[in-house]
This record gives structure tokens, C-alpha cells and sequence, in this order.
């Protein structure tokens, strides 16, 4: 039995696309179309893990407890808990580490005991440019269902998003993102640069943890994705921002990160954003836009040369977007965009997830799939084959539903 995991967890390796021969590319799209046939109807069985959730601003998987099986880790309004497979007993690691909501959480296993280490973003006050926001980095004790000492770290106003990262000298940092740049207006996204920093650990995790500012061009970052982008060691990251797409790339030229755009503002920017796998073995970037959007878009890359990448629309009937996932969860070859919104202070209007699949690349066609019809008002979601049957399923916790659920994938 094996266990994939596509979410903070370290199980796998990152995705990484060789390059492709542009000529090649193009005769075999000319030659012989991308799918044989439609690819199968997706079907999925929804369990409910949690229905008295708070708000559940964040979800990821890793093995918290080292048995080999991927567990859920939630981030909620205020407490940290994780869920343990394969029973969902829910175990409260942490609680109230600050007095405003918890807001992001980064789950990985960087020292390579096969047990998750967590990071948590909390002190949110989106409004507050200035004195907002807190960082932390939880010890775990031996019983990791016990509770966990919470660790202050360096952070910036307005922390928003934080994942654990492989640097180019292969070992792991804290990359933490704000939404907004200290001392911004918070309402127009104008003033001082977000910084996304990175925090290399020191050997005792209680001593001091320095921060190394990677790039400060950009306002309103909501979100950003872990990608292999050139098939070295490192993980770069893929951003989504008020300015449009971009991936920072670690240069060993320039002894720094650089910044390479995909997208640019129109229609409002980016707010989640996920790199995904295209059939003919290429990549595409799937988002929401603009931030809280009611987009679906695609973003693949230009014909020749480089350049902003083309953006296509997959749906405009989302309220409130929230979450995106790629993976092949239809065992296509390619990887399918899992979408979901909450549609927060809207009465009325449905939330839920959906699923878009690819039918051909050359004309642009998706097909829609409801995977939850107005039962998960969706903050986040991840994939990750939970129950070893090599399929991925779709973990998703709601703000306004009040749940955290798992949509097994059952798909023949």
C-alpha cells in the first residue's frame, strides 16, 4: 500500500516538467488528439470529519505521528488541531496563541524523521499594516496528541500565508508571505512592498531565527504554490498577487531570487493560484481572480519565446473563490483544477466545490463537475490520497458551514 501526498506534506517529491521541444509539441498536437477518449465521470463519497468548526482558515496533510498514514492538520479560528488517520480522532495541539484568529499554517517533515513539523501565522487583522499579525513555530512533545510548546518567531504585519520550502542547499526554510506591505493601505493595496521572507532554523529551534527578505515588489499577495520550476533542488514559488502571476526562482548567478511574470494585472490580479500538468506534458497555472474573484482562469504558456502566458476563462460563476488544487485525480495522465468558494456575507447564494476537467488542449475545452452542492463553504481545500488506494481525494474545511470533509475519490 502506498501513500501520496499532495499537499504541505514532504511525501512526495515536487513536480517537475523537462522541457519540451517546441516543434515536437506541436506535430504531436497536429498528429493525434490528447484523449482517446472522454475521461471518466469523477465520482466522490463525502465524510464529514468535523461539523463545529470555527472557521477553518487553513487544511493540509502530512504524517503528524510518524505510523506512515497522511493525517489532516487544521488551522482554526483558534485552536490548532489535527485529525488522525484512519479514525479522524481530532487531537488540539494548540490554542490561543494570540488574542486575534489564527490565520495560515505550514506542515512538513523537514528533518527527515518521518514526522511532520508545523508552523502557524496567527494575530489576523487584515486592516492593521502595522501592528498586526504573529508567527510561531510549534516543538512537538513525545505524545503528539498532547499539546505543543509554541515558539515566537519574526514575522511581518498582516501574515497571511506560510509553507515550509527546500532551499537550493537542500535542507528546509519557513517562507512567510503578508498580505499586505507594512504600513500599506490596507483598502487600496498601496505603499511599502509585501515581503516575502524566508527563515532558515536554527539548530535549537528556541534560539534566534534570522529572516532573509526574497522579494518586496508586490501588494495584496494572497496566496502561492510550492513548484519545481527547473528541475533543480529547490522549490520556487508561484505567486498570486494584485499585480498578476509570477515565480520567484532561487539564481545562483545573482545569489538571489528573481522574478519571472506570467500574468499581469488585468481583470484584477490573482488570489489562489496552483501549477498544474497539462496533458501534452507541459505545465499550466490554474487561479482565481481577482482576489475573493468569481473566476476560474487558466493561464498557459505563450507559443514561443517568453511573455505573459495565455489566460483562459473556465468559469464565471463562482462566488467568493477561495481554494484551487491541481492533481490527476481521474488518472488521466493530467491533472484536473479543484476549485471551491464560500460566497461570505452573501445570503442566498450556493457555495461549494467543483471540478474542471481537461477534454482537449487544443481548443481549451474543461468540463464542470459539482463534487459539493452547497454543503462546504469552502476556506480551503488540499488533495491527498488518504486511504492508500493510490487515488487522490479532496480534503476541505468551511467558514460558513462550520465542517472539515473528506470526498473520497471513488472514480472507476
Amino acid at each position: 500500500m502506498s501513500w501520496t501526498i499532495l499537499a504541505d506534506g514532504d511525501v512526495i517529491k515536487s513536480m517537475h516538467f523537462p522541457s519540451v521541444s517546441l516543434t515536437a509539441g506541436i506535430l504531436s498536437l497536429a498528429s493525434a488528439p490528447l484523449f482517446a477518449a472522454e475521461p471518466p465521470e469523477p465520482k466522490f463519497r463525502a465524510v464529514t470529519i468535523d461539523s463545529a468548526i470555527q472557521i477553518g482558515y487553513g487544511v493540509a496533510v502530512a504524517d503528524v505521528d510518524g505510523d506512515k498514514k497522511p493525517d489532516i492538520v487544521l488551522c482554526d479560528k483558534n485552536q490548532i488541531v489535527w485529525y488522525q488517520n484512519p479514525g479522524w480522532q481530532k487531537h488540539v495541539i494548540a490554542e490561543n496563541l494570540t488574542k486575534l484568529d489564527h490565520v495560515c499554517i505550514a506542515v512538513r517533515d523537514i528533518d527527515g524523521d518521518g514526522k511532520a513539523e508545523i508552523a502557524v501565522g496567527a494575530g489576523w487583522n487584515p486592516s492593521d499594516t502595522v501592528n498586526s499579525g504573529a508567527l510561531f513555530y510549534l516543538i512537538a512533545p513525545k505524545d503528539r496528541t498532547q499539546r505543543w510548546e509554541p515558539v515566537t518567531l519574526p514575522h511581518d504585519p498582516t501574515i497571511h500565508r506560510i509553507r515550509w520550502a527546500r532551499t537550493w542547499q537542500n535542507d528546509f526554510s519557513l517562507i512567510s508571505i503578508p498580505l499586505h506591505g507594512r504600513g500599506n493601505n490596507a483598502a487600496k493595496g498601496e505603499g511599502d512592498g509585501v515581503k516575502i521572507t524566508r527563515l532558515p532554523p536554527p539548530t535549537d529551534p528556541r534560539g534566534e531565527w534570522k529572516t532573509e527578505v526574497l522579494n518586496n515588489e508586490w501588494h495584496k499577495t494572497h496566496n502561492f504554490d510550492l513548484v519545481n520550476w527547473d528541475n533543480d533542488v529547490a522549490d520556487e514559488l508561484l505567486v498570486g498577487s494584485k499585480e498578476g502571476a509570477f515565480v520567484l526562482n532561487w539564481s545562483q548567478e545573482k545569489n538571489g531570487y528573481s522574478a519571472e511574470q506570467l500574468a499581469d494585472a488585468e481583470n484584477g490580479g490573482f488570489g489562489e493560484i496552483r501549477l498544474g500538468k497539462s496533458a501534452s506534458g507541459g505545465r499550466f497555472v490554474a487561479g482565481i481572480s481577482p482576489m475573493h474573484g468569481n473566476t476560474a482562469v487558466v493561464l498557459t504558456p505563450p507559443v514561443s519565446g517568453n511573455g505573459l502566458w495565455k489566460r483562459t476563462v473556465i468559469d464565471e460563476g463562482i462566488v467568493d473563490g477561495h481554494a484551487v488544487a491541481c492533481g490527476d485525480l481521474l488518472k488521466t495522465g493530467s491533472d484536473q483544477i479543484v476549485v471551491g468558494w464560500r460566497a461570505m456575507s452573501r445570503a442566498g447564494v450556493k457555495v461549494g466545490i467543483k471540478l474542471y476537467t481537461q477534454i482537449d488542449a487544443v481548443s481549451g475545452k474543461w468540463r464542470t463537475t459539482l463534487v459539493d452542492d452547497n454543503t462546504m463553504a469552502c476556506e480551503d481545500l488540499c488533495l491527498a490520497d488518504l486511504d492508500g488506494d493510490g487515488k487522490l481525494d479532496i480534503i476541505a474545511s468551511g467558514r460558513g458551514t462550520k465542517n472539515v470533509k473528506i470526498y473520497f475519490n471513488e472514480t472507476k
